[in-house]
């Protein structure tokens, strides 16, 4: 497969406010004109609570494939992920405790090989009380936003949170 760094993104992160961990999961989008095996280098990493580096815990490899224009759901139990939203399909389960169980106020990256290609939040900065907290509620990527950033811009994203950004809380599956 062929790709460039900006093919691959991810589009939205969720934290719904009635979910507890079963509704969190982070969907990544391929604007490319091919398709991409994801498993030729691409990972995933958060960090959380402020802290400087990543969560070793949340670094995963991604595996699959993600057709051109299509979606890709990572989540972190595809059991109750199936169960709390009928009509989408976990791609990749990676487990709790990682990168699609984000309380809302963590950092999300998106790599390849090794090297940032999409960057959701500061890294080392807690994302309470921050432009990019989606605590109880969600971060959707802005439509006019559709191409990847290796460095955080709150203008690319739409997010609610229980701190009263956007649309406030959010609750699955609504």
């Amino acid at each position: 497969s062929s790709f460039t760094f900006a093919d691959v993104f991810m589009t939205e992160l969720t934290d719904p406010q009635n979910s507890g961990d079963a509704g969190r999961y982070v969907e990544l989008y391929n604007n490319g004109d091919s398709n991409v095996d994801l498993s030729t280098g691409w990972t995933v990493q958060r960090w959380t609570n402020a802290n400087a580096d990543p969560t070793a815990s949340s670094m995963v490899a991604l595996t699959g494939n993600i057709s051109s224009g299509g979606f890709y759901v990572i989540c972190n139990d595809a059991g109750k992920f199936s169960a709390f939203w009928p009509d989408l399909t976990c791609d990749q389960d990676i487990g709790t405790g990682g990168f699609a169980d984000s309380n809302g106020d963590d950092n999300m990256a998106l790599l390849l090989d090794g090297n940032i290609v999409d960057m959701f939040g500061l890294a080392g900065e807690d994302g309470s009380g921050t432009g990019h907290e989606f605590e109880d509620g969600r971060a959707e990527r802005a439509e006019s936003n559709i191409t990847a950033s290796a460095t955080w811009d709150a203008s690319g994203w739409n997010i609610d949170n229980d701190s009263g950004g956007g649309d406030g809380n959010q609750y699955a599956p609504e």
